[in-house]
């Protein structure tokens, strides 16, 4: 994540996005993405949140998609990186995400990570930077013993942990300081 430029709503992010796509279907192409990280954040959960670029897994060709988007970033003063692919290997090992929410336009089709899937990847992640959002993610999905984010992240990885995961009495723990955060 760029820690400079402007930070996007999730307004933004969204019309982001949809204007990608315009740029995209005016060149004749259609590209296929899966949002994840803040912005995935922003958009299913917490309308507040800000980001300052959209993390993702690109599914298709990915030159014409990377070009529209630095066509995007210049018209908006945005990073010319402020759609990524940097996020790919912490996906490796994902099953199928059932509950994504599908922004769908012309050129663009965007899966956006659901709630048990981003508190898998920001689980074995395991940043400092993350918490905040482990909060608002136990919250929501109703998490209120370690073991039961523990065994969300399995069932997302479906035991195909990315080599770098940290061991599970590891989430453990950061499980309860999330835990204690909430007050519970």
């Amino acid at each position: 994540m760029s820690e400079h430029g402007p930070t996007l709503s999730r307004a933004e992010v969204i019309g982001l996005l949809t204007e990608l796509g315009a740029v995209l279907h005016r060149d004749g192409l259609h590209a296929t993405i899966y949002v994840v990280g803040g912005a995935a954040m922003s958009i299913t959960l917490d309308s507040r949140r800000v980001t300052r670029d959209v993390d993702a897994v690109f599914r298709t060709e990915t030159d014409g998609l990377r070009t529209a988007a630095r066509e995007v970033a210049a018209r908006h003063g945005l990073d010319p990186e402020w759609l990524n692919d940097r996020v790919t290997s912490a996906v490796v090992g994902l099953v199928s995400d059932e509950g994504q929410t599908e922004l769908d336009v012309p050129g663009l089709s965007a899966a956006v990570a659901s709630p048990e899937h981003l508190l898998a990847m920001k689980m074995l992640a395991g940043r400092e930077r993350d918490l905040d959002d482990l909060v608002v993610l136990f919250r929501h999905l109703g998490i209120t013993a370690p073991r039961q984010a523990v065994e969300t992240t399995e069932r997302v990885f479906g035991g195909g942990y990315p080599d770098s995961a940290p061991p599970l009495e590891y989430l453990e723990l950061l499980a309860e300081d999330v835990l204690d955060r909430l007050g519970i």
